[in-house]
Order: C-alpha cells, then structure tokens, then sequence
C-alpha cells in the first residue's frame, strides 16, 4: 500500500464555490487583451524591483494535444500559463492539466548535470550510485559505443525508445536512426491508438487519427470516448464541449456509451452503461435498425460506399434481442439511440480508449466508423473530416554510406507490418520479449528519449526484466523516472519551457495548425535539448552521419527556423506563435478515399487485400463477422470474477512524471479524491464481497497483486473495477513517490489482432478484504 499524503475534502458546497471561482476566472481571462505585454495601470504599479516582464508564445507537451501557450515571465522567471488567442484550435483556452506546466519547470527534484552509472547492478530498488560528469565526458562515452558498433555492422542492433516528445525533436530523433542504421524506433504511440487509426484505414483508407467539426455538430455518440478527462487535444475538446452545450440556441445531444460514470458521462445528457468490450455489438445492432428502417443517407451510400449489400446482411445478423443480451442495454434503448443517431443530423460516433484498447479493437474500430458512413458524416460540416498536416519545409535526404543501409532493411525488434499483425506499424509492447529472447537479434544499447514504459505499458515488469539485459542504456529526460532508474548514463533535457521547437497534433478539426516552442526562460542546470545533443553527438561520429546533420540549421533554433520557414515569415511566427492552415473544404469524396474502390468501404477491400499480400486469403464476409467478436479475456471466470478498468483522469501526465502537487490534490475530482489511488467498485458488488467504503482490499490478476482502498459507487457495472492510471511512482519525487499504485501491474500481454496495439481492458482480477 502506498503512502497516504494528503487527502482532498470536498463537499458539495465547496466544489460549489470552487466552481464558480473558476467561472469568474474564466469571465475575467476573456476580457484580457491579448497582447504581447499587459501594463498594470497607475493605481497598480510594479515595485521597483520589477525590472522585466514580457510574455512569451511557445506551446505544452503535457500531453499528445501539444496545444498554443502564452507564458508570462517576470525578472526572468515564468509566473502564469494562459491560452494563445491566435489559436484557432484552442479558441486561446488552455485545460488545466497546462497551468501544471509551471510545476514541472520549477520541479526541485530535476536533474541538473549528466550521470553516470557506478553500480552494475540494475533493479527497482537498488541504488545506481551516479556520480557527476560532464557533457564532454558523456558525448564521448555514447561516441566511443556507436562507433563501435558501426564498425561491426552492428548498427541496427542499437533500440530508440521515443516518449512524448515535440515533433521538431521525433523529426531529428527519426533522422538520426535514418543516419546511424537502425530500423528500431520504438514510439509510445504504439500503445495508444492504433486501433483507431486501423479502423480507419479499414474504412477510408487513413491510417490515422479522425478530426471532427465539433462546431457545427448537432449529436454525439461517444463509445466510450473520455472527451473531459483523457480526450485529445484536451483543450479544445473542452472549449468545444462548452460551446455546443451553452453558446447555440440548439444545443447538441451528447450520449456516452461507458462501463463506467466517468467525468464525461455525469456531463452527458445520457449515460448508458455497457458490459465491457460489448460496443462492438452495439454499432451493428444500431446499424441493423438503420438500414432496416431505411434511416441511412441514400445518396451518400449509392455514390459514395462500396460492400453495403454485404454489410447489410451481415448486420442483420445483429437483431436487438441478441444485441441487448450481449451489452445489457435494453432493445427500446438501443432503437432510440440508433434513430436518434440517424435522424438527428450532422451525428458523430467517436471511439475511445475502453472500446479501441482490447483484442479485437481494430474491428470495434471499423464498426463504430461504418455508423458515420452509414448516415453520412463523413468529410461533411459538423461529420468526421479528414486531418490535414502542415507543409513543412522538406528535409535533405539522409546522406546513405553501406552500413547505414544495410543496418535499416534489417528486421525491426518490434515486428511491425508481420502476418501475425498485419497493419502493424509499431507493436511497441512486443519489444521486452525481443529484448529477452534476443530475437530477431539482441540489443546492444538503448536510448530513451523522454519515455517511460515501465508505467505506461502494460504488464510493466516485463519492461524491468528487459532493461537489465541491456549492456548500455542512455536515458535523457529532464526527471529521473523509473526509466531512468536503469540507465548508464543520465543525461539532462530541458523541459517544453525551455527548448526550441514546432508542434502540431494528430488529433485535430480538419485545419492545419502549428505552434511555436521557444525557450521561455534559460534551461535548469547543464540541461540541453534533446536536439541539441543529437546534434552533437552526430558531428562527433562524423563520416555520413554528420553529413546528414549539416545543413539542418544552426543548433535547435535554426533547425526549427529552417523547417517552418515554408509556412510564415520567422518574426511573425515568433510574435504570434502559432501558424493556421487554409480553411477546411469539405466533401472531397472524389480524392479522399485510399481504398481499393477509391469509396468508403463498409467491406474492407484494404484488410482483404492485406491477408493476400501475406499469403492468407480470408474470406470477406467472415472477416464482416469479426466485426464483433467475444472479448478473450485474460484469466478464468470462476477465479477472476470481475474486470479491471483502468483509466487516466485528467491530471493524470502522460509524460512519465506526477511529481506535482496542484495536480495531486485535484487527481479526482468527481470523487473528490487527491494524493491516493481507489479501487472503484460497484456498491452491490462491495456488499457482497463484504467491503466497505475505504476499506484495504488485494485486487489481484493471474499476473499479480496490488493493495488500495474501495471506493464503492453506483457508477460501475457490477461485473467492473476501475482504478485509475498515473500513481504508483518508485523512482523519484516527494510528491509522487510511494503514492498510490499503477493499475498497468496487473494488465497481462495481448494485442489486438490487426493492429497490433497493446490491450489494457481485457484482463481479470478478484478483490478481496487486505
């Protein structure tokens, strides 16, 4: 059991005030005119030690969204994060995981010189004995090893592991592996959101993430899509959330499909309750009383889709009363939601973690799209658009010597694009075995840049065991996370407020939008970006690695300079911070799908086509019936009663720290909880278990056991436990270090069959009385 810091009391009145205090901020950051310097006025004058304030345009990595910020600077030091009002996508609002922004900047416990390892030994718990070096020392030493192994042919066996990162540094980070030859680029994206993007891809043809016109949206069907808690980019999904609900005269519907009443659900106008991996069915039920009740768009389906006739007689295979035992939604249910769905126009159906996280999410995936083909929301105002991506300024090509080209067609450590999975593009949670079995090869060093496996993925022990096989790891990050617990060298980054770069997000409103990053105030300590030290270390290796380097610009600032410089003049990039694509045009439908019928597909010609590549012809209409498919879960019923939800809260990080305490004391702020991790738990199920309210239980997996207190509530399936992501923390950090406990513990090794991607919602525990 973790320790117990502080807890967050809250009643109703106080969470009352608190909210409008909130409301009144708000009121009062809309009517701040948005220029560069605000001047107190007489009655308010700065003291005389006031020498400099300014603020500043750069853009927040607190998650993937990477959304617009304004920063205020004071005599050198950031003092407020705000919203950049030339963001289009943002509306100049920021969520308030980005005001943490000032924490993490300002976190005493960062690392302010590179490290070097002295004690062999590596393992949670066990002391790495670091002693100070310095940047010459360090470069030389990571030098001296890939040169090494270069030199050997060896280069392909070298593992990045990329975390959250801007796009400027996974630019030079994708570049510099190009360079070196290596073909082993692990991404976090592997673990989160492949699945979307296969579904797409099975439907349109877009192996990427959906935009969506929420503006102009009038219905939204959300399977299991946290849009307030972990939606991206969280920003604008707020600021759009407020718009729909209480800025038009007709307000969208709002209806969230969910094992659990989450944040979203109780801000929901409908909350509807589902058993666990069952949303699959739903959306060929729902689809079966579309088209049988001739509710779908006609004209959309006839000019615009290929394989309705054969997606129609698979849904029909769907009827109500089948549909309605296996969700446990009743059928008057799910044939109000399917006419509302389609009657009520423009509709979006969008997916979420619950649903795209399991074994068969690619194909939940394709089902919940095809609902949006179905009615026509696709490409339309108000629909599902298609995320266009700024034009930057093109890279030279890699300058290629023989190692270097023999090293990248060697096989990846992370199988992607294999049979076994076949849209594969990173199956980032198979790298651990790879790593152990050394297959197809073993690894002779790692660099991590910012990640943090060890608490993201799932069954994390795994990542441990595999670090200790590596002979020579490099973490750079700006803290020391668990990651880095098992690093040689520790060398220091500067935080987002702190660096150069350009950002955009993969999620998105169809536009194109960049942000600017640029250093706010002087880095901490020694800490240099992480472009900066690739740079580096590329002129140090010299030959066609630093060839390759050459003409990127003049260190982090002029490669972000010379990238943008097809997008905006550099001064004005600079004062405004954020460059906005041409204004989105809908109903591209003669140029939009990447299919094999050039349509929207509701019979994936894409995935029949890839079953034949790898040498298995499937049957189309039996992949159709896999659309939804009995979750496998991880354990037995009669041993494992109950399934595990995890999820992340809002001021859950997703960059591997939680060492802050503004985000600790509101962790929870529907339960009003801080400083801990509960077990969420159905009240009738907690009676029968013969638990209370706060009491110490074991939730326990086949693949092991953590320790916290119940939380009984009415918002859970009976069948489900929720805990919730981002605590846990053994590495470092006062306020986060020994708190709570990381629910990705108990989560067993699977993948959804197509995508590879990680699967968190498909294993079984059992709870019971500490």
């Amino acid at each position: 059991m973790g320790k117990e810091k502080k807890v967050l009391k809250m009643n109703r009145r106080t969470f009352l005030k608190l909210s409008a205090l909130t409301g009144a901020a708000v009121g009062l950051h809309q009517i701040t005119p948005p220029c560069s310097v605000l001047s107190a006025p007489r009655s308010q004058r700065r003291p005389k030690e006031v020498i400099e304030e300014k603020w500043v345009h750069t853009s927040c990595l607190c998650c993937s969204g990477r959304c617009a910020l304004k920063v205020r600077v004071v005599n050198g030091k950031a003092v407020k994060i705000t919203g950049n009002p030339f963001s289009l996508l943002s509306d100049g609002k920021v969520c308030p995981r980005s005001h943490i922004g000032l924490q993490i900047l300002y976190d005493p416990e960062r690392i302010g010189s590179p490290l070097k390892r002295r004690n062999r030994e590596k393992g949670r718990g066990i002391d790495p004995q670091w002693s100070p070096i310095s940047w010459d020392q360090a470069i030389k030493e990571m030098e001296d090893r890939l040169r090494s192994l270069r030199e050997i042919h060896k280069s392909h066996q070298i593992l990045i592991l990329n975390g959250l990162n801007s796009k400027s540094t996974e630019d030079m980070i994708f570049r510099f592996a190009g360079a070196f030859g290596t073909p082993n680029i692990v991404s976090g994206d592997g673990l989160d959101g492949e699945s979307e993007k296969s579904g797409n891809w099975m439907a349109d043809g877009h192996y990427e993430f959906s935009a969506y016109d929420l503006d102009q949206t009038q219905y939204l069907l959300l399977f299991g899509a946290d849009l307030l808690e972990s939606g991206r980019p969280l920003s604008h999904l707020l600021r759009k959330w407020g718009r729909i609900r209480r800025e038009r005269p007709n307000r969208a519907k709002i209806v969230m499909i969910h094992p659990r009443y989450s944040v979203t659900a109780a801000k929901s106008d409908d909350w509807i309750p589902i058993s666990p991996g069952t949303e699959g069915a739903l959306a060929m039920g729902m689809a079966n009383v579309i088209i049988q009740e001739k509710l779908y768009d006609k004209a959309f389906v006839e000019r615009w889709t290929a394989g309705f006739e054969n997606y129609r007689k698979v849904v029909f295979q769907y009827p109500l009363e089948q549909v309605s035992r296996i969700t446990t939604i009743p059928t008057d249910t799910i044939q109000r939601l399917a006419r509302e769905f389609a009657v009520t126009k423009p509709a979006i159906a969008m997916r979420g973690k619950g649903v795209l996280y399991l074994p068969g999410g690619s194909y939940n995936s394709y089902a919940i799209h095809c609902l949006n083909g179905l009615v026509g929301s696709i490409d339309v105002p108000g629909g599902v658009l298609y995320q266009e991506k700024p034009n930057y300024k093109p890279l030279p090509s890699i300058v290629e010597d023989g190692i270097t080209k023999k090293g990248r067609d060697r096989p990846p450590l992370h199988f992607g694009g294999t049979e076994k999975f076949p849209c594969a593009r990173s199956v980032t949670n198979q790298v651990p075995e790879s790593i152990l079995e050394e297959i197809p090869y073993s690894t002779e060093m790692a660099i991590g840049f910012n990640s943090n496996f060890m608490m993201t993925a799932p069954s994390t022990k795994r990542w441990e065991e595999a670090m200790k096989e590596v002979p020579f790891y490099v973490h750079l990050s700006p803290f020391m996370n668990e990651m880095a617990l098992y690093a040689d060298l520790l060398l220091p980054t500067t935080t987002y407020l702190e660096e150069w770069g350009y950002d955009h997000s993969s999620h998105g409103a169809g536009f194109a939008e960049v942000r600017i990053k640029q250093p706010v105030v002087k880095p901490y300590g020694e800490a240099k970006s992480s472009i900066d030290t690739l740079l580096m270390l590329a002129k140090k290796l010299g030959g066609s690695i630093e060839k390759s380097f050459a003409s990127l610009g003049d260190g982090q600032e002029g490669f972000v300079k010379l990238r943008t410089s097809s997008l905006m003049d550099w001064r004005d990039f600079l004062a405004k911070g954020v460059w906005v694509g041409p204004e989105y045009q809908y109903k591209k439908y003669d140029r939009i799908f990447n299919t094999p019928s050039k349509r929207f597909e509701f019979s994936s010609g894409n995935l029949e086509a890839l079953f034949v590549k790898n040498g298995k012809r499937r049957d189309r209409q039996r992949d159709d019936r896999h659309r939804y498919d009995e979750v496998r879960f991880l354990g037995e019923k009669e041993s494992y009663p109950l399934i595990l939800h995890p999820y992340q809260p809002l001021m859950a990080f997703e960059h591997g720290s939680q060492n802050y305490p503004w985000a600790q004391e509101i962790y929870l702020p529907l339960h009003g909880i801080g400083w801990n991790t509960p077990v969420e738990i159905n009240s009738e199920t907690a009676r029968r278990l013969g638990i209370r309210e706060g009491d110490e239980v074991w939730v326990e997996s086949p693949f092991s056991k953590i320790k916290a207190r119940a939380k009984c509530s009415e918002g859970l399936q009976p069948e489900v436990i929720a805990i919730p992501s981002g605590q846990g923390h053994y590495a470092y950090g006062r306020w986060q270090k020994g708190i709570g406990v990381n629910p990705n513990e108990l989560i067993g090794v699977d993948f959804d069959r197509i995508s590879g991607q990680s699967s968190y919602f498909n294993t079984r525990v059992k709870v019971y009385k500490a």
